[in-house]
């Protein structure tokens, strides 16, 4: 068993229903009403992905790693329209995009270079290797391939609606330059991408760092009576986490945290948050 397994599986998980489908790489679980959780527990990353049915369309929360196949679930799953919309650029949310006539992603050059040019085969290989399969995988290893595909833009405050289901996003740069979240105001629920989960987090750009505080204080000020729906590890998690991230985050900018060096990051760690930093 690799490390990153031993504490699979993971509880939350066995509180939800469990929706039937025919791939054993996929979990399926409905979090919340006409929302399903995409999970896909035998890779290292632990992404999920989600998809949010209204009543004349659904939206697909990223596309995954690729590995499987997301077209075939999703067509399993529901028979209505689908949006796909990608919360940010990396590999491990956008795997799947070539298996849809169309996605909608955020109007910022990093995105829109992955779109034109794709992910480094040299990267893939990296980060979905062989090594990067749990020994449990139901699913034998193959190489992800990066495949263009149509995509259209869209931009901060712009609104989906499903049909009785409005989904507005909001640009929240940290994790990456061109990361968004995605709110419902009136169910309260915010869709959090990389920029908060229960895992270490990450920020692979110094520069961006600021700007990643900044984001967590304005989401924690306005969003922490929400319920959050994260995209690696486990799904759900109460709203006030945001204040402990927050608070996290600015004591490093303050420099009141000690952290130690991890190849060429610096980890820091605080209660149950902690962070992989340039």
């Amino acid at each position: 068993m690799k490390a990153w397994e031993k504490d699979l599986p993971r509880a939350q998980w066995n509180t939800f229903k469990k929706i039937h489908q025919s791939q054993p790489w996929f979990e399926v679980v409905e979090v919340l009403p006409k929302i399903y959780a995409i999970y896909e527990p035998y890779q290292f990353q632990e992404v999920i992905s989600y998809l949010i049915i209204g009543e004349q369309k659904a939206l697909l929360w990223d596309s995954g790693t690729g590995i499987a196949d997301m077209r075939l679930l999703i067509n399993e799953l529901t028979e209505k329209e689908v949006i796909v919309l990608n919360s940010h650029c990396h590999f491990d949310h956008i795997g799947g995009n070539h298996q849809f006539s169309d996605v909608m992603v955020f109007d910022h050059p990093d995105m829109i270079n992955i779109m034109e040019h794709g992910v480094s085969q040299k990267l893939l290989d990296e980060q979905l290797g062989m090594d990067t399969y749990s020994d449990n995988s139901p699913v034998a290893y193959h190489k992800v391939i990066h495949r263009r595909c149509s995509y259209h833009l869209c931009k901060e405050n712009d609104v989906f609606d499903l049909g009785r289901r409005r989904w507005k996003v909001i640009h929240t740069p940290g994790h990456s330059a061109d990361s968004i979240m995605l709110v419902n105001e009136e169910e309260k629920v915010l869709m959090t991408g990389d920029s908060y989960y229960p895992a270490t987090l990450y920020c692979f750009d110094e520069s961006l760092f600021d700007e990643y505080v900044s984001t967590m204080r304005t989401c924690a000020n306005q969003y922490s009576e929400y319920v959050l729906l994260t995209s690696h590890n486990e799904p759900k998690r109460d709203g006030l986490k945001l204040k402990e991230a927050a608070c996290f985050l600015e004591m490093i900018q303050k420099g009141e945290l000690p952290f130690e060096k991890k190849n060429d990051l610096k980890y820091y760690e605080w209660k149950n948050h902690s962070i992989l930093k340039k």
